[in-house]
């Protein structure tokens, strides 16, 4: 038997769910000077391998305005919208926009992988635009064929 108190304790840092955060405005540049609609992005943070992407949460400030197009996307160099795609950021649109998901969701990476966000715009060029995204992914981190809590 024994009592939950007695269990080992698993520091937070090695199971369960974590985050990246980061706003991002429609002028918003890297430290290198790119701006956010250039190739692959601004980069939000890095999952390790055998993470989990479960989804994002956008939460759309300010409206993105570009005159014809603002496509507003969370990925990868590989896949730009393998998290959120711009159908469900809506970005002209304020508000949340809550548990995204894209093709990468739901499968464990195989290799670190850094999360970009990226707004790209045609027609008139855009004077406003603040998103804060949010990405919920499970970490990985036992042992296989080590059964808990020994892992």
């Amino acid at each position: 038997m024994g009592n939950y108190w007695t269990n080992p304790v698993r520091h937070p840092e090695d199971t369960g769910m974590q985050y990246v955060r980061r706003t991002v405005t429609f002028n918003m540049t890297d430290t290198g000077g790119a701006a956010i609609g250039t190739n692959p992005g601004i980069p939000m943070g890095a999952l390790e391998a055998g993470a989990i992407p479960l989804y994002c949460h956008v939460t759309i400030e300010t409206a993105f305005n570009a005159g014809t197009t603002n496509v507003f996307v969370v990925g990868t160099v590989d896949d730009d919208d393998g998290f959120a795609t711009s159908a469900g950021t809506a970005s002209g649109a304020t508000g949340f926009k809550g548990n995204l998901t894209g093709a990468l969701t739901g499968i464990p990476l195989a290799a670190d992988k850094v999360v970009y966000v990226k707004y790209t715009q045609t027609g008139t060029a855009a004077t406003t635009g603040k998103a804060e995204v949010v990405m919920t992914f499970a970490v990985k981190r036992e042992n296989v064929g080590i059964p808990f809590p020994n892992n």
